[in-house]
């Protein structure tokens, strides 16, 4: 019998550290650089690293992909750290192109899977589609929202890189820079208070949401 066929059908790849025989199909060959490996699927490249061969020309055996690490993020444990749920989210931000299908991420709603920061500076975990935070964008708004608005906990620098995971949440408008361009006209001598303004947008947001 083909071979391929074979490792199609029997769990064939012994997995060293769990003492335990595994299906090819639960298997990649690398992944990511992350602190700790996705728990959902098993390296091979570590396992087995004469073998590239064998994996990857003739079982055709592939790399960790968008849905491998969707997957990860949808089994996440109420005890799973903040620094592992930022590390997930930005490879998935990597994984994801710009233009992602609609509703790629819905395995993913109603999970808390974003750390976010609140008023009081203490770290929770919210959903994306339910729950009400933002991404702070710019760094002079960040300044002016802190303590009244709870934002991802990610560094500007870093949330400017989340294009992708921005578009395929579908939550463009709630980043702060976003909301300030709503509100920054000004006619003829009027005053434009910029706190005041984004203070107003943000609610009618949280209102629609």
């Amino acid at each position: 019998m083909n071979f391929r066929v074979e490792f199609k059908n029997r769990p064939l790849v012994f997995i060293e550290g769990l003492k335990k025989w595994v299906f090819l199909h639960e298997c990649v060959w690398t992944g990511p650089a992350l602190t700790f490996p996705l728990t959902s699927v098993h390296y091979l490249n570590t396992e087995y690293p004469a073998s590239k061969k064998l994996f990857r020309e003739h079982l055709k055996l592939g790399n960790v992909t968008l849905d491998h690490v969707i997957q990860e993020l949808s089994v996440v444990r109420e005890d799973t750290s903040f620094g592992r749920l930022g590390e997930l989210l930005l490879h998935l931000n990597k994984y994801l192109k710009t233009k992602s299908p609609p509703g790629c991420l819905s395995k993913l709603k109603g999970k808390k899977i974003i750390p976010v920061r609140q008023l009081d500076g203490t770290l929770c975990r919210m959903t994306y589609d339910t729950d009400f935070w933002y991404f702070a964008d710019r760094k002079k708004l960040q300044q002016i929202f802190d303590g009244k608005l709870p934002v991802i906990n990610f560094d500007v620098t870093t949330v400017k890189k989340l294009q992708p995971l921005i578009k395929a949440m579908e939550l463009s408008e709630y980043e702060l820079s976003k909301i300030d361009s709503c509100t920054s006209e000004t006619v003829g001598d009027k005053m434009y208070d910029e706190e005041r303004s984004l203070d107003l947008r943000t609610r009618s947001l949280h209102l629609q949401r």
